[in-house]
């Protein structure tokens, strides 16, 4: 063999050989590939199964791009990983927060953040989350641990809540109001206006918990606290600093006369009976009242300004709102704790307020329901004007109508009464409603045209309204009254002597005037059982009404033992504490709705 051909042979030789090396470099090669795949996929079946054993959410993601979520994210979002591969992670955050939200998660750092994720159904969870850099397939990620601390968020509000709120009512407590007492006063220390603190204590509350029990006491601080807060502006502040005593702060802003006028006003409302497990209990609110910075530089000085104007509330009787003066503060050691009866307002002063409350048409009217006491069935109302006086508390007729009078208002009170009294019997649909007049109703010649007038415009049925006339008054005033009496009997309106037994004609009275029913004094009422004179003069009435075929009402029933008396004795009507206190229009609609159901 030539030389050309050994060298050619050995050429073709060297050539298989490379080729065969090349082959199995080639299968090599591709062993190595299948193998590394293959160690990768291991990799990531290890990592997920490593991200779904964590009890936490774990995203990884480049610049906020899905690459890979756990089954505890998935779950926590309520989404399906399938579905969100490849999409921004920014965007499962809370409209507001989208932005922020984003930047992190472009530009992770090493810092804890929290952010609020919305789920698939829309709810809201708040999220604290940490980022770390790491390699996903080859390339730079991110990997990110979410965290769910809404509850811990719950739980913080929570244990804030019970530190600064009455579990009870909601209200902030004692040791809240007192910081924000301090913070209000600080922030009026330029004098840009008066803060005003009430302090109010409930009358008597005792003797609610233990006639009703703690179950019943509790719902109605409930109520109070309910009622108050809905008179109240956005920035004022009402607390509850201990069993029954609370507290109001009125913001800087609020003006003097403010406070004045809402106390009133919270009297007023608390004069509402409240409806607790079925039965009618009112309230009397003792208030103390102290402005910042007229009677207190801090706030130290105005609670003990407000305390000193509450206990001179409570020594007065109670029911009433008290004003912070500094003379009080001597008086108050030197007296002994007594409840007296305040002394009475100076008489001009009073006929002013009366005049500006029969105004604006302050002077308003409760309802006390009248039972039939044969089958307690409700028989009517009787219609009783109130005045919630902002400083000497809720006032009667007799506390208020002489002023009227010498104000020359007295018939244009008795018009507003009686054109209430008929539209909000017939609004109510009421059976009937009583209302009682005095002497100047008598005296005036036109006042029988106007409530026929007013009868007419509400649509009241004459049948429905009753007019009550003392018997003293009667006596005063015979011929006024019988000539009205005729006329108000002609046009079927109903006619309730009232005040039966106080008087010596009472007997004589009833067989010439043709009323329609007789209400006892109620001090007769009151001494069943306990005082002969009084059993003889109740039976004595009911005998002679039954003989004339009057109607006889009982009024001041206090306890069950009168009651029973006075059913055994056939006395047809009674009202009183123990039947209804005197409540509002709403109330009496409820009372009404009761007992008609």
């Amino acid at each position: 063999m030539s030389a050309q051909g050994i060298i050619g042979f050995g050429l073709l030789a060297a050539l298989a050989l490379l080729g065969g090396a090349l082959v199995f470099l080639w299968g090599q090669g591709a062993f190595i590939r299948r193998e590394f795949e293959r160690q990768l996929a291991s990799q990531r079946l290890w990592a997920r199964a490593l991200g779904d054993a964590s009890l936490d959410g774990l995203l990884i993601h480049r610049q906020g791009v899905i690459l890979f979520m756990n089954s505890a994210l998935t779950r926590l979002l309520g989404v399906r990983e399938r579905e969100w591969l490849g999409q921004n992670f920014a965007t499962l955050a809370r409209g507001d927060e989208v932005a922020t939200f984003r930047a992190m998660l472009e530009a992770p750092g090493p810092e804890m953040a929290s952010f609020h994720l919305l789920r698939a159904n829309k709810t809201e969870l708040l999220v604290e989350i940490a980022s770390r850099p790491l390699e996903f397939d080859g390339q730079p990620a991110t990997a990110t641990a979410l965290r769910d601390i809404s509850r811990h968020a719950e739980d913080a509000a929570k244990i804030a809540s019970l530190a600064h709120y009455d579990p009870l009512t909601n209200l902030p407590n004692r040791a809240y109001f007192t910081q924000l007492l301090r913070q209000a006063v600080a922030a009026n220390d330029q004098g840009h206006g008066t803060v005003t603190l009430f302090l109010a204590d409930i009358d008597q509350f005792k003797r609610v918990n233990e006639q009703h029990g703690r179950d019943a006491g509790d719902l109605l601080l409930r109520q109070f606290a309910e009622r108050l807060r809905a008179m109240l502006a956005k920035d004022d502040i009402f607390a509850r600093l201990g069993s029954d005593k609370f507290a109001l702060l009125l913001p800087a802003a609020s003006a003097p006369n403010r406070g004045l006028s809402l106390g009133g006003q919270i009297m007023a409302a608390c004069g509402e009976p409240f409806i607790i497990q079925g039965q009618l209990v009112t309230l009397q609110l003792s208030i103390g009242l102290a402005l910042c910075p007229d009677h207190a530089a801090d706030a130290a000085q105005l609670m003990a300004a407000a305390e000193q104007a509450l206990a001179q509330a409570a020594r007065a009787g109670g029911g009433r709102l008290h004003m912070f003066r500094h003379e009080d503060v001597a008086r108050l050691r030197a007296a002994p704790v007594v409840r007296e009866t305040p002394p009475p307002p100076d008489p001009a002063h009073l006929r002013d307020e009366v005049r500006s409350a029969i105004g604006h048409g302050e002077i308003r009217l409760l309802y006390q329901p009248i039972y039939n006491l044969r089958d307690m069935s409700l028989a009517g109302f009787e219609a009783l004007p109130r005045w919630q006086h902002p400083l000497q508390g809720l006032l009667v007729p007799e506390q208020f109508m002489k002023a009227a009078e010498e104000a020359g208002l007295a018939l244009e009170l008795g018009a507003q009464l009686i054109e209430r009294a008929c539209t909000e019997a017939h609004a109510s649909g009421a059976p009937r409603v009583e209302l009682g007049i005095g002497a100047p109703q008598l005296q005036d010649p036109h006042w029988f045209a106007r409530l026929q007038a007013v009868l007419r415009k509400t649509a009241l049925k004459p049948e429905q309204f009753e007019i009550e006339l003392s018997e003293p008054l009667l006596a005063a005033r015979r011929e006024q009254a019988l000539s009205l009496i005729t006329a108000l009997r002609a046009q079927n309106i109903g006619v309730v002597l009232g005040d039966f037994g106080s008087g010596a004609s009472s007997l004589g009275a009833l067989v010439n005037l043709p009323v329609t029913r007789v209400k006892l004094d109620r001090r007769f009422t009151q001494k069943l059982g306990q005082d002969p004179t009084a059993d003889a003069i109740v039976a004595a009435s009911l005998s002679l009404a039954a003989n004339l075929h009057l109607t006889v009402t009982a009024p001041g029933i206090e306890q069950e033992a009168q009651l029973t008396q006075l059913r055994a004795q056939g006395c047809h009507t009674g009202q009183g504490p123990l039947l209804g206190e005197p409540a509002s229009r709403a109330v009496a609609r409820a009372t009404m709705g009761a007992a008609v159901s």
